[in-house]
């Protein structure tokens, strides 16, 4: 039933839609929000309930091992943070600003294999970070100084998290059924948001009725399907060649944003910088 889908290059090509989808409409649907974290619960509700509809296409599939539940938990601990502060960052920030601060989490990934995994020196992944770095610099470098808003450090501060989560997770979407572990993924984080910010079924309730659907909507399934065709486009490819495309979604999103959302401000050192971003990450696939 999946043999259609069953290929690197449509799964790439289905992520490189989806994830387009999700950064432009994901800063329409909060832009005017009353309460981020609620709203932030609201997504992941849509985007995990959407997963599980794809349950039913593969095998049903659980972990045996007690400690890969307990591993998962303490992911999910790092993902309900990255998200939480995500959407704050996104409200604020311009999507083309907020997509080229993002990628910072490569480069977290890098620093994490070095400092906890003892990974090897590799000169491509550390010429490819200090570029995603340098493409950082220039985007946050405005009128001869270098002062990074609030928004743009929230937006460091999660990728730094999310880089932690993803080091934690490695390895760990194997195990399960793929759509009921982004299932598990967005919903725990959504539950942890709820309880720990002690928010009301009220206000996630009202961030819906008060908003617009159908940003909700798109935005929702989106990320639940760029999840999806990410996992599966790195399952069935090689990273090298996965890492280079899925990376284009940097720049097309600068491109998209100064079309669709008539982002202007700055545009060709968005696009130099974004452009860089491409460069630095296709590097860190190669080892």
């Amino acid at each position: 039933m999946l043999a259609s889908i069953n290929t690197w290059q449509v799964n790439v090509s289905f992520y490189l839609v989806f994830v387009i989808l999700f950064f432009q409409f994901y800063k329409l649907a909060v832009t005017n929000v009353k309460t981020d974290g609620a709203a932030t619960i609201l997504l992941q509700t849509i985007a995990g309930l959407s997963a599980l509809v794809l349950a039913p296409l593969f095998g049903l599939k659980f972990p045996t091992s007690p400690s890969t539940y307990l591993v998962l938990a303490a992911a999910c601990i790092f993902y309900a943070t990255s998200d939480r502060i995500n959407t704050t960052a996104r409200k604020h920030l311009e999507v083309s600003t907020f997509s080229i601060i993002s990628e910072l989490s490569s480069v977290f990934l890098i620093i994490i294999g070095l400092l906890v995994f003892r990974e090897p020196f590799v000169v491509s992944k550390t010429v490819g970070a200090a570029l995603v770095i340098f493409a950082n610099a220039i985007l946050l470098y405005e009128r001869g100084s270098f002062k990074p808003s609030k928004h743009n450090l929230l937006a460091i501060i999660s990728a730094l998290v999310f880089s932690i989560a993803v080091s934690i997770d490695i390895g760990i979407s194997k195990l399960f059924n793929l759509p009921l572990y982004i299932f598990i993924t967005l919903l725990i984080p959504a539950l942890m948001i709820f309880v720990t910010g002690r928010y009301k079924v009220s206000q996630v309730l009202y961030e819906w009725s008060s908003g617009n659907k159908t940003y909700f909507l798109i935005t929702g399934i989106s990320w639940a399907l760029v999840i999806f065709f990410m996992l599966r486009a790195y399952t069935l490819g090689q990273v090298t060649t996965i890492v280079p495309i899925t990376a284009l979604s940097v720049l097309l999103n600068v491109l998209v944003a100064t079309v669709f959302l008539k982002e202007r401000s700055y545009t060709l050192k968005k696009i130099f910088a974004a452009a860089l971003v491409v460069i630095g990450i296709s590097l860190t696939a190669f080892s």
